[in-house]
């Protein structure tokens, strides 16, 4: 999937307007209206997440990530849904806050259908994101986490492990099921 300027201009307006009217001003999601979608392909269901990062350069920190894995809305909804379950519902963080906003930096990674790996020699840091699986505990990591925290491929595995409420290796059990995907990440770098 591409994403053309004009298609990501309207899908960052979205988180802008989230931010702006339920943030801001304090309406619920179900009171804001949208303008017209500019392309059909934004109707099309699809997986995406919502990232918020407080501060820039160094000192920016994750203030709130949520998002759908599948497509179960259209992706203008998801986008507007996991904006705003990023804002209010991340459980790690308290709602933001109207005086946060200056502050706040913003990005949508669109993802690309799930596919099985069989190995873990088949996933490519910085390129894929991995879902892992194991006795029923799950964790994913968005393409680009690696590299912003610096891991290497183990290091990853392990704090993924570590992320889905299980040891460190358990990456390495016979029964964990790995799943990769790509992300197709739009940032605005800043509110």
């Amino acid at each position: 999937m591409e994403i053309s300027k004009e298609e990501k201009a309207y899908l960052l307006k979205i988180v802008a307007l989230v931010l702006e009217q339920c943030v801001g001003l304090g309406k619920k999601l179900e009171e804001l209206s949208f303008p017209p979608v500019p392309n059909p392909k934004l109707a099309e269901k699809c997986g995406a997440f919502v990232t918020y990062h407080k501060g820039h350069g160094q000192r920016k920190e994750l203030r709130g990530c949520i998002g759908y894995m599948e497509g179960i809305f259209p992706l203008w909804e998801t986008v507007a849904r996991m904006a705003y379950a990023a804002a209010f519902q991340d459980t790690r963080f308290l709602p933001l806050e109207n005086a946060e906003l200056p502050e706040i930096s913003y990005e949508i990674t669109v993802l690309t259908p799930f596919e099985p790996c069989a190995s873990v020699d088949d996933i490519e840091i910085g390129k894929h994101g991995i879902l892992m699986e194991c006795a029923n505990h799950w964790a994913v990591f968005l393409p680009q986490v690696p590299l912003e925290q610096g891991w290497s491929k183990i290091q990853t595995l392990e704090f993924l492990a570590l992320k889905a409420g299980l040891s460190k290796n358990a990456w390495q059990n016979s029964d964990t099921r790995f799943f990769v995907f790509t992300g197709i990440v739009l940032e605005d770098n800043a509110f």
